[in-house]
């Protein structure tokens, strides 16, 4: 009797320990799946981020502008397809009497006066994204109102 008795009084069989193709095969399936889903994932936060960038920078832009407009007492013109266009999202405008946003005409600028006012413009921002929308103030030249659109 080659059989030896374990101390549950059950017989103990020679067993090997480790996991079957099957079991592996499912482990690599769901750490696969897991991978792809994060990485998805951060395609869109970076497409995000650059969406964001182009907006602060927009909104930097004008600060900038009308604080050298005041400090240099002259008009400073901000080109709207040159200064603020990226090639990773696209730019449009909506001046005081526009019905909605356009793309902005070759040579189109943003005025700020030396006086410290600005024309009231709103700005559109996207990408494959989302979408940003901010209304300047023209007294102070910053974001009074902004709007963010994220696609699901």
């Amino acid at each position: 009797m080659n059989e030896r008795r374990s101390s549950l009084g059950g017989n103990l069989r020679a067993r090997s320990f480790g996991f079957t193709l099957v079991e592996v095969c499912v482990a690599m399936a769901i750490g696969l799946l897991i991978l792809g889903v994060a990485v998805m994932g951060m395609s869109g936060v970076r497409s995000e981020a650059v969406l964001k960038k182009m907006a602060a920078r927009i909104e930097t832009e004008a600060r900038e502008s009308l604080l050298q407009a005041v400090m240099e007492q002259r008009t400073v013109q901000v080109n709207l397809n040159d200064s603020l266009g990226d090639s990773h999202g696209r730019l449009q405008v909506k001046r005081y009497g526009d019905a909605k946003f356009r793309n902005p005409t070759r040579g189109e600028v943003w005025e700020f006066s030396p006086t410290g006012v600005c024309e009231p413009v709103e700005v559109r921002v996207s990408n494959e994204v989302g979408v940003i929308e901010l209304g300047f103030d023209p007294l102070t030249g910053c974001a009074v109102r902004k709007s963010v659109i994220v696609n699901s």
